[in-house]
């Protein structure tokens, strides 16, 4: 049925003369009705609305003539009976293929007239010809709704589009997906389930007759091939390609799942495990195929694995099973560290960093960064301790001060290295791996070896060298800190400088070597980090008072007074500073942080001196409930000494500022019940002044026999002043405890240990801008990298990218995290042609050489040769996105593309 109007006037307009050619002296029309809309199948012959079209013909002297398999006679017609008229010639059927078609080679030189659902499409996109015609006849019923399917079609586009490019735009707008990219529809198809039953962009694939092409298209640009496939097959298909090109496993029972087309596999994997949006999806997928069939696919993976050397599947990242040998492997190294040699620390280290920029590190990120802390543990063993040479180094430190020193410049890095590991391994909710494996190495490594041949040793220097006077030769001592380090910048400009001291407790010396660097990395300031001796003994009350103005230090009772003034609780340390210089206050860090910009800045206004006291890690440590979380009060404290420091220099303008701490801590993770404590019997109860585990205070004088032998002694008096009341200070050799009731025993201070007395003095001194630094001649920033292929130019679809980095790692020398990648730039429209690796410029060497990255890239199918753009893209958004584009030039043979 038609429309009489409607198909007249069309008909009519295509016999306009301005419709007619110039080698056209009459207008020849074709109107192949395949529908058969306006002829009458009962009785063969034209129904009534045709009819009446061809009586308006007539008037407009327009002859019709109806095309039903009489070609020859038609073709007669045409060419030798009627050459001068026009004619309507009208077939109620489709049009034959050209081969048997008598009329082509009039068509060719004659007009089309569509009065058909295809011709409608045709319109509605614009196409002229019939080279679709079967196309859209196939899939007609997805041109049946205009909002849900054909708009969005029309969106995407583009006048050169084919059969595939349609069925490619099909696909995309059932998935939604921004354009009709197979790897992208792929991905948002697979992103609904796996299960075609549950997936209801497959039901649509389905019901349209598209899964035939997608399968096609599947096996077209991924190499795909399987006798029944399925989505899951096809996710399968992506894993097991990877696998075996990144370790070169084959699992026995999955060849079949081994895609041709490698290189377009690995790049739509890592844009996949790349995306934000959807790599949890990718992870769940992964894990849920490793589960199936009883974990038959990771069973099998594992296996192969632990026949495998390590370096053959570093760059596998497509499933946890990789992570997981990786992590086993240098756990069963460590069980006997002894058999491990530096260039195996060496090389656990350099894989783990590897590890760094490969998809599944978040996951197992705290065991990796619990894993290298050990790894440092045990390598710093090795040097220190094992070396013959470093071992008789300690065993030979002929003073007390040198061994002070040494703890400040190497030593200390025990304690850091302890805590990381601990850190970490507390972070990690599946702990059990590394509670087996590695925990009871690393608490044996430390407490027995590392820290009890130090403490001994320094134990023994204090017998032989003090002789009960508590001080350390040519070390500055923690008494003198004010005039040391606060006087001392306010000497330099009296009427402008201020300082704010910063006094964290229990802040021990490696806790402030990690703040320096991390504030040398992240600000303008110029850091400076020395140490002094801390009073004896080491605990808040003591400690807090040494750091205020004082010419004399005095107990009555358990009160430590300044100058005659009680020196607990904020108030009256307010009361003392203000004493030695009015223009000062002290406020607690949390009251401080409280305060608006505002607030704070009339606070320090016309002030020159100001304290701000934080406490997290004594407050944490010294409660027994909470004492095995000190080492994440740590880096909180790291946190928030870090944003202190950059709100009192950048917002509330204060140039210097100082951070130290009143004492540090001792700290142990293993149970301690069990072990051995000195015994306090022998002291008399109502004249111990003050205790906790590392100290009894008091004004009773033992007698230095046998029964002391794990006790230091010291006379007061050598740091209160000759004329100070009798008062001794007892302190358990090594890290030994007192035995007494209440309290933690894990967390400790008061003791003589370098890990509770070797105090920081951190001094940052505020630079408005680079060009301050500059002036000083310090390098800052991050540190740049270059490519350095000695030709730029790509021969096979694998090549190999020699980054380098230019300068090494330093205290304002910042790593740099890239993507480094290949891009088609033309007119314009930017596309990444190969996958993506990141690389890690974090390297701290001298040498040129270790400073060098290599990578492998793989480029994607169907590339022209011709000029393409190495980009190099720094992670962070704060950074220019492009840190190098490089021209590359692609000279491919046929051959190296892996789809032949």
């Amino acid at each position: 049925m038609v429309n009489v109007e409607k198909t007249s006037s069309s008909i009519l307009k295509k016999f306009s003369p301005s419709e007619l050619k110039d080698y056209e002296k009459r207008k020849i029309v074709f109107w192949y009705d395949r529908d058969k809309t306006a002829w009458d199948q009962e009785k063969n012959a034209p129904g009534e609305e045709l009819e009446e079209i061809i009586q308006i013909l007539k008037e407009n002297k327009i002859k019709f003539h109806t095309l039903d398999n009489n070609y020859f006679e038609t073709k007669k017609l045409l060419e030798i009976e009627d050459t001068e008229s026009n004619y309507l010639i009208y077939c109620p059927d489709k049009e034959r293929s050209h081969e048997s078609n008598w009329l082509f080679d009039i068509q060719l030189y004659s007009s089309r007239f569509e009065n058909s659902r295809i011709s409608d499409i045709k319109s509605e996109f614009e196409i002229v010809g019939h080279e679709l015609d079967d196309f859209f006849t196939k899939y007609e019923k997805f041109f049946g709704n205009q909002k849900e399917r054909v708009q969005p079609l029309k969106k995407l586009h583009q006048k050169d589009w084919r059969e595939k490019e349609f069925i490619l735009g099909m696909l995309a707008v059932f998935s939604k997906t921004q354009a009709p990219e197979f790897k992208q529809i792929v991905r948002d198809i697979m992103l609904k389930s796996l299960d075609e039953a549950e997936n209801p962009i497959w039901e649509n694939i389905s019901k349209f007759g598209l899964e035939e092409n997608f399968w096609e298209l599947a096996k077209e640009d991924f190499g795909f091939s399987a006798k029944n496939p399925t989505l899951k097959k096809l996710f399968l298909s992506f894993l097991i390609t990877h696998m075996k090109r990144y370790s070169g496993i084959s699992l026995s029972g999955y060849d079949q799942y081994v895609n041709r087309k490698e290189n377009e596999c690995q790049i739509f994997l890592k844009h996949w495990m790349d995306s934000s949006r959807d790599s949890k999806t990718f992870e769940k997928y992964a894990k849920d195929i490793l589960e199936e069939n009883g974990q038959d696919l990771e069973k099998n993976l594992q296996t192969a694995l632990d026949k495998q050397d390590v370096k053959t599947y570093l760059e596998a990242e497509v499933v946890e099973t990789f992570d997981k040998a990786l992590i086993l492997h240098i756990l069963k190294s460590l069980n006997s560290p002894v058999d491990s040699t530096e260039e195996d620390f060496k090389n656990y280290l350099s894989w783990i960093d590897t590890r760094r920029t490969k998809h599944w590190f978040s996951e197992y990120e705290n065991i990796y960064n619990a894993l290298e802390y050990a790894v440092k543990l045990f390598q710093f063993s090795l040097e220190y301790y094992d070396n013959p040479k470093a071992a008789d180094a300690l065993e030979n430190t002929r003073s007390l001060y040198e061994l002070f020193k040494a703890y400040a410049e190497t030593y200390y890095q025990i304690d850091y290295l302890y805590r990381k590991f601990y850190y970490y391994y507390d972070k990690e909710q599946e702990k059990d791996i590394l509670k087996k494996n590695l925990r009871p190495q690393v608490e044996d490594l430390y407490t027995n070896k590392l820290l009890g041949k130090l403490l001994l040793k320094w134990s023994s220097l204090i017998d032989t060298e003090l002789d009960g006077k508590w001080k350390i030769e040519l070390a500055d001592s923690q008494k003198d800190f004010f005039k040391r380090h606060v006087n001392r910048i306010l000497q330099k400009d009296d009427r402008n400088t201020r300082v704010a001291v910063i006094i964290s407790d229990a802040m021990r010396y490696e806790v402030a070597v990690e703040i320096s660097e991390i504030l040398n990395k992240d600000t303008w300031g110029l850091i400076d980090l020395d140490y002094m001796a801390g009073v004896l003994p080491s605990y808040t009350k003591l400690g807090m008072a040494s750091l205020l103005p004082h010419k004399t230090l005095e107990y009555k009772e358990k009160e430590v007074f300044v100058d005659g003034i009680n020196s607990e609780g904020l108030e009256n340390r307010k009361k003392i500073l203000q004493n030695n210089c009015l223009e000062s206050f002290a406020i607690r860090y949390e009251d401080f942080m409280k305060c608006s910009r505002e607030e704070a800045r009339e606070l320090v206004k016309g002030k020159k001196i100001f304290y701000i006291y934080h406490n997290k890690i004594d407050s944490t440590g010294d409660k027994q409930s909470s004492e095995n979380s000190v080492f994440n009060a740590v880096e909180e404290t790291i946190f928030e000494i870090q944003r202190l420091v950059r709100y009192l220099s950048d917002t509330i303008s204060v140039a210097n500022i100082v951070v130290t701490a009143d004492h540090g801590f001792l700290y142990r993770r293993d149970n301690m019940e069990s072990v051995d404590k000195v015994d306090t019997s022998l002291f008399d109860k109502s004249r111990i002044i003050d205790t906790t585990k590392r100290f009894i205070l008091s004004d009773q004088e033992l007698a230095k026999d046998n029964s002391l032998d794990n006790i230091h002694i010291f006379d007061m008096r050598h740091i209160l002043g000759q004329n100070h009341t009798p008062l001794f200070a007892y302190v358990p050799k090594a890290d030994l405890r007192f035995k007494l009731q209440g309290g933690g025993l894990n967390f400790v201070h008061g003791g003589a240990s370098p890990q509770e007395i070797v105090i920081p003095v951190l001094t940052y001194n505020h630079r408005r801008n680079e060009k301050a630094i500059e002036k000083k001649g310090i390098k800052h920033g991050k540190v740049n990298v270059s490519v350095i292929n000695d030709r730029k130019k790509i021969t096979s679809s694998k090549f190999k990218v020699k980054i380098f980095q230019t300068e090494k790692v330093t205290d304002k020398m910042k790593p740099r995290t890239i993507k480094v990648s290949l891009w088609d730039i033309d007119d314009g429209q930017e596309k990444m042609v190969s996958d993506e690796k990141i690389i890690i410029a974090n390297n701290e060497s001298d040498e040129p050489e270790e400073r060098q990255y290599n990578i492998m890239l793989t480029l994607g199918n169907n590339l022209e040769n011709k000029t393409y753009y190495l980009k190099l893209i720094d992670e962070d958004p704060a950074e220019i996105k492009d840190t190098a584009r490089i021209p590359f030039e692609l000279d491919l043979l046929i051959g190296d593309f892996d789809d032949f």
